[in-house]
Formats: C-alpha cells, sequence, structure tokens
C-alpha cells in the first residue's frame, strides 16, 4: 500500500541533500504504538540472520535551491511531499492516524505539519516498466586484510537480477513465515543501458550506491506486489528500491 503526504511549513525549510535519514526519523516518530515501534526498529521480520522492515519511501518533492557549499537543499514552497510505501497495512494506518493529529512534527529544526495523505492506487502485473524513484542497490559484504568490505553490484552485472530475486524470496518469506513457490521467475532488467546512473548517498555514516533508470520488471504476481509495496533491492527502510509503473505490458 503506498500514499503520499504532503507536508507544510512556514518560511524556508532547509534539509541536507541525504534527507533520507530525516524522513527515517519521522516516520518512526509518528508510530504512536511503542511496542509496534520498537519491533520495526530492533527487530524487524526476520529470516535467518536478515532482518526487514517491509516498508520503503522517497525524497522529498517539491521546488527547492541547491547550495553546493553547504550540501543543503532548501525549499521555499510552503508545502512539500513525499511517498511512503508498505506491505503491512497496520504500519500504514499507523501513519495515517497519528500524522494527521500530530503538530510536533519536525524535519531537523523546522517544525512541519501534514496538509494531506493521499492514496496512490497503481495496479501492478507480471511484466511492466518500472521507473525508480529512489535507486536500487544490491551488495555483499566480505573480509578483505582483516576489513569488512562492501561491494555494490551494477544493473548490468549478471549476478544482479538474481540476487534482487533472492532478496523478494526471502522478504516475502520473513513477513509471512513460508517460502513462496513461484512458477515465473523474477527478473529485472535494464531498458536503455546508457541511461542507468548511479547514485551514491549517504544514510548516517554509510555510503550507499544504487542506480536509477528504466528497467523492465518480470515475474510472479504476489512476488512484485511485494516488491511494490516495500522496494525492489536491500536498503529499503533507509529509501532506497522506490519504484513507479511506467506501463504494463503484454507478451
Amino acid at each position: 500500500m503506498r500514499i503520499k503526504i504532503t507536508l507544510t511549513f512556514d518560511g524556508k525549510l532547509t534539509v541536507p541533500i541525504n534527507h533520507q535519514e530525516w524522513l527515517h526519523g519521522l516516520i518512526y516518530h509518528s508510530i504512536r504504538d511503542d511496542g509496534y515501534r520498537d519491533f520495526l526498529h530492533n527487530t524487524g521480520y526476520q529470516r535467518g540472520k536478515r532482518q526487514f522492515r517491509m516498508f520503503t519511501f522517497s525524497r522529498l518533492n517539491g521546488s527547492y535551491k541547491l547550495d553546493r557549499s553547504s550540501s543543503t537543499l532548501e525549499f521555499e514552497s510552503p508545502h512539500v511531499s513525499f511517498i511512503f510505501s508498505a506491505y503491512d497495512k497496520k504500519l500504514i494506518q499507523e501513519l495515517v492516524s497519528s500524522l494527521i493529529i500530530r503538530d510536533d512534527l519536525r524535519l531537523g529544526s523546522s517544525q512541519v505539519k501534514v496538509v494531506s495523505i493521499d492514496q496512490i492506487h497503481e495496479t501492478v502485473s507480471e511484466k511492466m516498466q518500472i521507473r525508480f524513484l529512489t535507486p536500487v542497490t544490491m551488495y555483499s559484504t566480505f573480509q578483505l586484510d582483516d576489513k569488512k568490505k562492501t561491494y555494490f553490484y551494477s544493473p548490468l552485472e549478471e549476478e544482479f537480477s538474481g540476487l534482487i530475486q533472492a532478496n523478494a524470496l526471502k522478504k516475502y518469506e520473513a513477513f509471512h513465515g513460508i517460502p513462496l513457490a513461484v512458477d515465473k521467475p523474477l527478473s529485472l532488467t535494464p531498458l536503455h543501458r546508457e541511461r542507468i546512473k548511479p547514485i551514491t548517498s549517504k544514510f548516517k555514516s554509510t555510503l550507499i550506491k544504487g542506480w536509477t533508470g528504466d528497467f523492465l520488471l518480470e515475474g510472479d504476481l504476489d512476488l512484485i506486489q511485494l516488491t511494490y509495496d516495500v522496494g525492489l533491492g536491500a536498503k529499503n527502510s533507509n529509501g532506497h528500491g522506490l519504484y513507479e509503473i511506467v506501463r504494463n505490458l503484454r507478451d
């Protein structure tokens, strides 16, 4: 399930270019159920050693000026918005019921207030052209010379699509408690390979390399619905892997 949250503010709203951490904090701060918030933040849905929060979100959208010297965005319009998407309807309900009444929401030092919350309606299919609104990322970690290293895969590498499918299947099993038997494998193929753009962002102190562009997404309908709600790839709850549907396709 996916919603668009529109915020208002007085004067100007200044946020870091990498403001995903601020939105992440606003989301958790808005969950009134202490037990549920603690579960999401500290435990999540588990599959083996992996933990999934089962939500994702976009960056702020609105008219802004970029200040390169301070690496900030300055929004001047009285409104900004962002997209929030989650597989668990309880989380959506928690946010909606809380956000519409709270008057203590902040982004950094700026107080913000919710103007509207609108549900986004899109229909997924087994074959779609999609466009990433936030970078999709897949990675592996390993030890090299007694140091932990991270390797981020490119969508142009052969392993990328298989890792995307494995990640989605783990999320499904973590949430439902049983594996999903798929008749049609999940595949993610870049379209217009020359337009696939690498994006490096920072969440807290961690650098994350991801990719944006248009892709062909095919596979099991239940699995695709999950990826639409929670995001494709890794780092979803840090603001990665959110996509929109450009068009549904037929064989």
